[in-house]
């Protein structure tokens, strides 16, 4: 219920009235990159807050009652119990319930999710993001980049090679990988227009 809250719907319909769906315009999808092409960076910065903190809450709350459970004698859940509140998060936020199970593509969730889980890998794939973004124009690109650099920054800690520095058990590996595989396969669409150089960009000098 938390990540399926849709910030992107929500706020755009704050900004222009109740009868304005952000699904209709730019590239049809409620996430940031097309909140802020259509409605410009005020509306897109509440999204930005609301997303990422609907991420990052989801499993945190199930590490604390996890800890609390443990605190009270009981038995400890918190191997899997976060995993599961952080791939729901996602799962929320792009089939919602509240806007007719069309949501986003998952990214700055996903983002809040690993920052609660993993933050040294999440930062890190940000860091990739920001790189990629920068370079090329592209938001997608980004997004994609950094979904491959999650699945690969969280095989490294999960065989315990040198990058990055966090203890990574099985569960939290194939969650990373499920999540990263996820989040681009809801780009298909982006790739397809990557490919066929129709793909939009931000400023003059886009790279193909």
């Amino acid at each position: 219920m938390l990540g399926s809250i849709p910030s992107a719907i929500w706020i755009a319909k704050i900004a222009r009235g109740k009868s304005f769906d952000i699904r209709d315009y730019g590239s049809k999808n409620a996430g940031l990159t097309n909140t802020f092409r259509v409605l410009g960076w005020k509306p897109a910065l509440p999204v930005v807050f609301l997303d990422l903190l609907k991420g990052f809450f989801g499993p945190w709350i199930a590490i604390k009652l996890c800890e609390a459970q443990v605190a009270a004698g009981g038995a400890d859940y918190s191997h899997w119990v976060p995993l599961v509140a952080g791939l729901l998060v996602i799962l929320g936020h792009s089939f919602t319930c509240f806007a007719g199970f069309r949501g986003g593509k998952g990214v700055l969730a996903a983002l809040g999710v690993f920052l609660a889980l993993c933050p040294i890998t999440a930062l890190a794939s940000f860091g990739v993001w920001i790189i990629l973004t920068v370079a090329t124009k592209y938001v997608s690109v980004g997004s994609i980049g950094a979904c491959i650099a999650l699945a690969a920054f969280s095989t490294m800690g999960y065989f315990q090679l040198p990058f990055p520095p966090e203890k990574f058990n099985e569960g939290l590996w194939i969650t990373c990988l499920l999540v990263a595989i996820f989040v681009i396969v809801k780009h298909k669409s982006n790739i397809k227009r990557l490919i066929n150089g129709t793909e939009n960009g931000f400023g003059s000098k886009r790279k193909k």
